[in-house]
């Protein structure tokens, strides 16, 4: 059953709906919030135990925040930094968390306590034991840092390495190796090739977390982290670049890559879904590839082969692209023509239907479940996320309030710094900007706006009688109300003088 009467009425007419201009309509309920499963797909492939997920900006998703929101259950995508700096972060989200680290990190014995040392800070200090080798991959032993302390700076790691590490010829699996550790009291455990070659490390803190524990971490097969990054489009004129961004990031094991653009219904993006997919008979990784806001693009990049599609064209709270340009769709008709072109591919193709993810334009957590109800299998989030602490900046003060700051990466500030491959590919003279910059007041961790988020999204589907989020697709069904009907939705006729955590009759205030 597709949502949703008033969306489509509206369609036929040439009306655009957003947010705001529809409302779910309560139904029958047998479900309580508490009881509500929020697992959805991500992409054709994979699923994750929340539908959020963090915007490829640079004010937004960095390492910290996309490893806090992998931790809670949704994911994050980095935004296109230089090709080092992704690699890198998508390394240090990866060694979060392991169940077996299939790249250890490796020293030779006859380097130094100091070159030792000199290695931990390009980690980000995660974690502090190597694999000690021989220039033929041979495992000589283990450096820790409580043995590493006691040495010299210029000590060789062949005088304080741990000489038998206990090791493992066998993959006993997560649950073998735990059992195995606490029998032998060790901590860490090599896992090793018949012929002594280094092929894995078990750590037992980790194996501990997945074991014992029951937080609803979205990891990978391997209990790391899962973590996307944008990569922009494949051109002519930076093939080399761009090869060199995507064999790096899968290498590190990077979940995702995002084909992210500001106009996704465009040859480049095309072109450039059909080159990764050629790629997945030596890696395993999905394409994720956007930004489109109508039937005929959406379909356009499922017939290319993205295994999820996201959609929006201006609904930003930073972004001007509607304005400027005069060019775009209001969200709320986006999300429904999109989930309408991924369902009829997939009726004529005998298919499940691609993943939607409805990017921009959430302001309060009742935005989440109306992008929810229209067939969106998850939201992809920027300004709400920005006011975390883990997002990337610093903070300022500004008049005793704490801030964070927070642009569109078509603002001026952006193209300057990154160019305007983003949009249509412009001279970094001559971009004009489609976004503007901002600030936002610090709310908190990622924990406790997701607290929110997922709270308000489990009551209005509560209200509509959904336990989880298919059936929230199948149950949803919207009015529209009138202005009169959303200010009477909002609190009126009496002074506020103590506001909810989760509401604000600002936009950028929300989950103050």
């Amino acid at each position: 059953m597709l949502p949703k009467d008033v969306i489509g009425q509206a369609m036929e007419q040439g009306i655009g709906l957003t947010f705001d201009d529809v409302s779910l309509s309560p139904g029958m309920s047998e479900v309580v919030p508490r009881d509500i499963n929020l697992e959805t797909k991500l992409t054709r492939n994979l699923s994750m135990n929340l539908p959020f997920i963090s915007a490829d900006m640079d004010s937004v998703t960095g390492p910290k925040m996309a490893e806090a929101i992998a931790r809670q259950g949704g994911i994050g995508f980095l935004w296109k930094a230089p090709i080092d700096d992704q690699e890198k972060w998508v390394m240090n989200v990866k060694y979060a968390l392991n169940a077996l680290i299939d790249q250890p990190v490796t020293i030779s014995p006859d380097k130094t306590k100091q070159d030792y040392l000199n290695i931990l800070p390009k980690y980000d200090r995660r974690f502090s034991t190597l694999v000690v080798v021989d220039d033929n991959n041979k495992v000589l032993g283990l450096v820790k840092r409580d043995k590493a302390k006691y040495a010299k700076l210029d000590d060789l790691v062949s005088n304080f390495m741990i000489k038998n590490p206990l090791k493992l010829e066998k993959d006993l699996g997560v649950n073998g190796t735990y059992d195995f550790m606490i029998k032998q009291k060790e901590s860490k455990v090599v896992l090793v090739k018949h012929d002594n070659t280094l092929k894995g490390l078990y750590c037992f803190n980790d194996l501990q977390s997945i074991v014992e524990g029951d937080e609803p971490f979205n990891r990978d097969d391997n209990g790391q982290l899962r973590v996307g990054a944008n990569i922009g489009v494949c051109t002519k004129n930076n093939r080399e670049e761009f090869d060199e961004r995507i064999y790096k990031l899968l290498k590190k094991n990077c979940d995702i890559l995002l084909v992210g653009t500001a106009h996704g219904h465009s040859r480049n993006v095309i072109d450039t879904i059909k080159y990764l997919n050629g790629l997945k008979k030596d890696f395993e990784f999905d394409v994720v590839a956007g930004n489109v806001a109508t039937y005929d693009g959406t379909l356009a990049l499922i017939e290319a082969g993205a295994d999820a599609v996201k959609v929006g064209l201006g609904p930003g709270s930073i972004c001007t692209t509607r304005i400027i340009t005069g060019a775009g769709v209001s969200q709320m008709t986006a999300i429904y023509d999109s989930v309408l072109a991924s369902r009829k591919y997939a009726k004529e193709h005998n298919k499940l239907s691609i993943p939607i993810i409805a990017d921009g334009g959430i302001r309060y957590s009742g935005d989440v479940t109306k992008a929810l109800g229209a067939g969106a299998h998850s939201v992809m989030i920027g300004s709400l996320f920005a006011a975390a602490e883990e997002s990337p900046g610093e903070v300022f003060i500004f008049k005793g309030q704490r801030y964070k700051s927070y642009r569109g990466m078509g603002s001026e500030g952006a193209l300057r710094l990154f160019g305007g491959e983003r949009y249509q590919n412009q001279d970094r003279e001559k971009s004009v900007p489609e976004g503007i910059e901002g600030r936002v007041s610090v709310k908190g961790n990622v924990e406790y706006i997701l607290k929110h988020l997922k709270g308000g999204l489990k009551s209005g589907m509560g209200y509509v009688g959904a336990a989880n989020i298919e059936e929230l697709h199948n149950k949803a069904k919207f009015i529209r109300p009138t202005l009169a009907s959303v200010q009477e939705a909002h609190p009126h006729d009496v002074e506020m003088t103590q506001e909810a955590p989760n509401y604000s009759p600002h936009k950028d205030d929300s989950f103050e």
